[in-house]
């Protein structure tokens, strides 16, 4: 059956958004997201709670080492939504805070524990961040662009 079986991609994404889930307010993070990040695109007009958090896999590329060994860097971006009437824009910096405190913590991370050894990421590396400026205020939107070694 096609549904049991999920590519590395996927199960990247998903294992990403298990530790941004654990985001709830209380130290070291700023903000409580209240479980609200999910795997794949979610667009604006479909979001019904802010803040959202949605980690989208993007290209993948190859790197090929002697005896048949191969990297692989998938790039990432974590799209993030917040609502906010006095100043949208710094409760998404302090979202995007902690989400990138989640990188550094995770930069070996587990995307597939039913075999042995375990399936884990290299690195977790963030290349880029950037937000609307404050165009679409009383909501902020913001967007890392991250590259996954594995």
């Amino acid at each position: 059956m096609a549904s049991e079986y999920r590519t590395a991609r996927k199960k990247i994404a998903e294992a990403l958004v298990k530790q941004l889930n654990l985001i709830d307010g209380n130290y070291p993070y700023n903000t409580n997201i209240f479980g609200n990040a999910h795997s794949g695109m979610i667009f604006l007009d479909q979001i019904q709670e802010y803040p959202k958090i949605c980690v989208v896999p993007g290209d993948e590329t190859r790197e090929y080492q002697p005896n048949e060994f191969k990297w692989r860097f998938l790039d990432l971006d974590i799209r993030v939504y917040v609502e906010d009437q006095e100043d949208p824009q710094e409760v998404l910096a302090l979202l995007m805070e902690d989400i990138e405190r989640v990188l550094d913590n995770n930069d070996v991370l587990t995307y597939d524990d039913t075999i042995s050894p375990h399936l884990t990421t290299t690195s977790l590396t963030l290349l880029s961040i950037s937000t609307d400026e404050g165009v679409l205020t009383p909501l902020g939107i913001g967007e890392m662009s991250i590259t996954c070694r594995y």
